[in-house]
């Protein structure tokens, strides 16, 4: 079987002019840099070094082993991690003062519970209001409910709410203005039971972005600051964003199907390239495009009719589209999905390469 004979470029010069783009955007909110996913595709260790350099002191990693992996790189920052099962040993997480999204009853007893055994100091922990999303989280007529519990808990020691949080479904604007008073009206619940987070936060990028009014201690910003839109016909250009990866690899070989002449790349299926990508998509070559009319599992077949295309040549699949390639947002507009999509499913075995 082929071998994936690819290569992720990672601009360090686009990544940092994101951070500090959405950072001047959101000021005087702190910015949380979301990193899950392996920093979506980009690469946690390579991203962990900019955004550290960069002065961020605060990550959101999605699930405990993610989180632990920043908090190695990361000894003194807030990390943030909302997403785990019943079978996640949370011990680890409480000794490195990991920060715990907690949606419900349930999983606020096992966090306390665990604190408890583990002799740790108490349990840093951000309480979920479900506002609309129904990405878990506590609805409205259970939340009172809830901080009661969480500041039961508190008062015995085994926790501190350190944070209260939502997601907004972002949907319309007017969903959003009603879920953003919805999360008010629980601050101010959570406040008479006697819980003053010193974090909340309830924007992620788009809305961090768009809306001051959701902007509140913190914000969650991930796809921006890799140069990542959310598609629906705005693309990182139309907000003053970089894209931060490019995807290049060579030419295995060229054959002649009928009147078409194929060159077959060296990155496929099996690494993450989507199938939706034939017929959709190009890629270039000598800064010309060219469609993409197979994928298979490891090889991607361009055709390349009319091109002076050799054995080795490389090919940019995309880019910040500055020589002519394609970008993120066209690959994603041609399937029909998001740029983040497209990364987050690259193949960890693809060397990442920090560049500029």
């Amino acid at each position: 079987m082929d071998s994936i004979d690819a290569s992720v470029l990672i601009s360090t010069a686009a990544l940092r002019h994101n951070v500090r783009l959405v950072r001047d955007r959101i000021a005087p909110a702190e910015l949380m840099a979301v990193v899950k996913d392996d920093a979506y595709g980009h690469g946690l260790d390579s991203v962990l070094a900019v955004l550290l350099d960069e002065g961020v002191t605060r990550f959101g990693a999605l699930d405990l082993p993610g989180a632990l992996r920043v908090r190695h790189q990361a000894p003194d920052s807030m990390v943030f991690a909302w997403v785990f099962d019943r079978g996640d040993d949370l011990s680890e997480a409480l000794q490195q003062q990991i920060d715990i999204g907690v949606t419900d009853v349930p999983v606020l007893e096992r966090v306390a519970a665990a604190a408890a055994v583990a002799g740790t100091p108490p349990a840093r922990i951000h309480l979920k209001l479900d506002t609309g999303l129904h990405r878990a989280g506590v609805l409205a007529g259970d939340w009172e409910r809830f901080v009661n519990l969480a500041a039961e808990l508190q008062r015995s020691g085994r926790v501190v709410v350190s944070g209260l949080w939502t997601h907004l479904a972002e949907e319309s604007h007017d969903d959003d203005s009603r879920s953003i008073a919805e999360y008010r009206e629980g601050l101010a619940i959570a406040e008479a039971h006697g819980i003053r987070a010193a974090t909340r936060h309830i924007a992620a990028s788009a809305a961090a972005y768009a809306r001051e009014d959701a902007r509140f201690d913190v914000v969650r910003v991930g796809a921006f600051l890799y140069g990542i839109a959310p598609g629906g016909g705005v693309g990182p250009e139309d907000l003053g964003l970089r894209p931060v990866m490019t995807l290049r690899a060579p030419i295995r070989h060229i054959r002649r199907a009928g009147e078409r002449t194929l060159a077959a790349v060296g990155i496929g299926g099996a690494s993450g390239i989507l199938a939706d990508a034939a017929g959709a998509v190009s890629v270039a070559l000598a800064g010309s495009r060219y469609p993409v009319v197979a994928v298979e599992p490891t090889l991607l077949l361009i055709d390349v009719s009319g091109a002076d295309a050799t054995v080795g040549d490389t090919v940019t699949l995309f880019g910040d589209g500055s020589a002519g390639e394609p970008t993120l947002q066209n690959w994603a507009d041609g399937m029909g999905t998001i740029g983040e999509e497209v990364v987050t499913r690259l193949s960890s075995l693809i060397p990442r390469t920090r560049i500029d």
